[in-house]
């Protein structure tokens, strides 16, 4: 943990909010992010950041400050994720709102997250995979740093990524070939 970061915990404990802002503002595009990728909606996934921001100011008391204050807040960030997930009626229900039937147009290029084909490709997969992979893709996280957020081990983690990146894969060219196919109705594949 860096010097700094650990003396703006330490003075967010002694009562100093302007720290804890400090700290807020330095990670609150991440915890966004993060939810975003899990969730799928852009207006909770701001509920989460600042629901995520109160928790952790509430709890901490209870941070190790010896241990990753990022990690830590990304941990805190899924499990509100999820729990918000699991508050919907269904998963099958919440995932059905979306589908890879997005039209595609020649838009300039945005931030893959923006992209309308990318929260219906992350849909597709398993809520562990998506968290795996959302972590590895926005944060650089290790499997070895994921397995620590997810509670499971290095190994785990890298066959939660193998899957959900071969899963991905079959799904886009799945779509590929769909779209050869639409092109040339005469010709088959």
């Amino acid at each position: 943990m860096r010097d700094n970061e650990a003396q703006m915990i330490r003075s967010c404990l002694a009562g100093n909010r302007d720290a804890f802002e400090i700290l807020v503002n330095r990670y609150e595009s991440h915890v966004k992010a993060l939810a975003w990728n899990i969730i799928g909606n852009p207006e909770e996934a701001l509920e989460i950041s600042q629901e995520t921001f109160l928790q952790a100011f509430k709890n901490l008391h209870l941070f190790d400050i010896s241990k990753n204050f990022k990690s830590w807040l990304l941990g805190i960030t899924i499990k509100r994720s999820i729990d918000k997930l699991r508050k919907q009626k269904s998963f099958l229900n919440f995932f059905q709102r979306y589908s890879l039937e997005v039209p595609l147009t020649n838009e300039e290029i945005k931030p893959i997250e923006e992209s309308p084909l990318f929260q219906p490709l992350m849909n597709r997969l398993k809520e562990r995979e998506r968290i795996a992979l959302s972590l590895q893709i926005n944060e650089n996280y290790t499997a070895k740093e994921i397995g620590k957020i997810l509670d499971c081990s290095e190994n785990s983690v890298r066959v939660l990524l193998f899957k959900a990146k071969k899963k991905l894969k079959k799904v886009l060219s799945a779509n590929e070939t769909k779209g050869k196919t639409n092109k040339n109705p005469g010709v088959s594949l």
